[in-house]
């Protein structure tokens, strides 16, 4: 029960800014046994991302996403609209009805074994839905920082680290006509909007910019989608 509504997306997509519970991604082994299982990689929740993504300088991410409606995500699920929408489909509560929770919250299914003490479902759609568990990413910017190995500068993080640059893929997850309050959008116009990029790294015009794509029926052109990508 997500995709609030068609201004929505804007608030209910971090990083395409976008949507929950994709984006799970099997930790690497870690410090272990030969033979043994690799660890999970844990959810920690947005307030652990803070303290490195709440910085003006390098674009305070955390700042951005708590004056969107993800963060608001699971809190609307209690509003009258949403009520209404769930008593249409005969859901007593949107809050406690997994069709709708899954969409509203992070880490929805998600054994508690992969989440981090502290971490709270109830701040609806944080970081981590749209760049996956960010406990391996933590443990490696810290120990980096240990080292002596900070740089003020941009740092590229591995791709096996972080998901960086969310894709479309991940948004449209909850963002589709499964949901009640579908409406047909411009991935790219709404991306743009919710975009919270880090001003250290060097980007081209057409990042920065304003997508320009028309608003199309059903999605984007390939061409589109290559237009507004963040590399």
């Amino acid at each position: 029960m997500k995709a609030l509504t068609r201004t929505s997306i804007t608030g209910a997509v971090l990083a395409c800014a976008c949507l929950t519970s994709l984006g799970l991604r099997p930790a690497q082994a870690s410090g272990q046994d030969k033979g043994a299982a690799p660890a999970a990689n844990k959810y920690i929740g947005a307030d652990k991302c803070k303290s490195c993504h709440g910085a003006a300088e390098s674009g305070d991410q955390y700042g951005h996403w708590k004056g969107m409606k993800h963060a608001k995500a699971f809190e609307t699920l209690a509003s009258e609209d949403s009520k209404k929408l769930a008593a249409a489909k005969g859901i007593a509560d949107a809050q406690k009805s997994d069709d709708c929770v899954k969409c509203h919250v992070t880490a929805f299914g998600v054994p508690e074994a992969q989440i981090k003490k502290g971490f709270d479902r109830a701040q609806g759609v944080q970081c981590e839905s749209c760049h996956g568990p960010g406990e391996q990413h933590m443990k490696a910017r810290f120990a980096a920082a240990a080292k002596g190995n900070a740089s003020q500068d941009y740092v590229q993080v591995p791709a096996d680290e972080i998901i960086a640059a969310p894709k479309m893929a991940v948004c449209v997850e909850c963002h589709n006509e499964r949901s009640p309050s579908y409406k047909e959008f411009c991935y790219h116009e709404f991306n743009a909007e919710i975009r919270h990029l880090n001003p250290k790294k060097p980007r081209t015009t057409i990042d920065i910019g304003a997508c320009t794509c028309p608003k199309c029926a059903s999605g984007c052109p390939e061409s589109c989608k290559t237009l507004a990508e963040i590399k």
